[in-house]
């Protein structure tokens, strides 16, 4: 479910805090952008999915994926700010 994914993905982080993918599930978990029924989202989670976004592209070698993350960081910035 929604609560446990976020649970899950916040878990994962912390014990692989410089792990591309393990950051970019955290991101897609807090944005709601995962493909599953996502309860709604407030501003300080699209934030903090952007902070993750931010890192996740920081941390990518390729130039095509760290430019749609940093794209995807920017949406959820957005999001946040019309909250």
């Amino acid at each position: 479910n929604d609560e446990g994914l976020k649970a899950l993905s916040a878990r994962v982080v912390r014990a692989a805090p410089d792990n591309l993918q393990a950051i970019h599930m955290r991101a897609k978990v807090l944005s709601g952008c995962l493909g599953w029924e996502a309860g709604p989202r407030s501003a300080a989670e699209f934030k903090e999915a952007a902070s993750h976004l931010d890192r996740a592209a920081a941390l990518c070698p390729a130039p095509v994926m760290k430019a749609q993350l940093a794209g995807d960081a920017a949406e959820c910035r957005s999001q946040a700010g019309a909250m």
